[in-house]
C-alpha cells in the first residue's frame, strides 16, 4: 500500500534527479506521469485532466487502486525499467 507519505517521497526524488516517471496502471487507458508535477497522460503521451483521468482520486489513491503493471523512470536519456512498485521504492530509497 502506497502512502502519501511515499508519493511523496517518489515526487520529490524523481524531480531531485531532473528524471521523469510514467507508472503503467492495468484497467485504465490513462497513465500516472512525475516529471515537474504530477499529471495524467493518455496513450499517446498527451496530458488529460486529472478528473478525466482518475476523477477525484489522489496520487497515491490511484496507485493503490489500479495495480502498477510497470513504471518507467527516464533520466539522462537512459530508460530504467521496474515490475512493480515494491521494487521502485526500493531504488529510491
Amino acid at each position: 500500500m502506497i502512502t502519501y507519505a511515499d508519493m511523496l517521497n517518489i515526487y520529490k526524488k524523481v524531480r531531485s534527479m531532473n528524471a521523469k516517471a510514467f507508472f503503467i496502471l492495468k484497467g485504465t487507458k490513462y497513465k500516472l506521469a512525475i516529471n515537474r508535477y504530477i499529471h495524467a497522460i493518455d496513450e499517446e503521451s498527451k496530458r488529460v485532466p486529472w478528473g478525466k483521468a482518475f476523477g477525484p482520486k489522489l496520487p497515491h489513491d490511484v496507485l493503490n487502486t489500479f495495480p502498477v503493471l510497470e513504471i518507467k523512470l527516464l533520466k539522462d536519456n537512459e530508460v530504467i525499467t521496474f515490475k512493480n512498485i515494491a521494487e521502485f521504492l526500493k531504488w529510491i530509497r
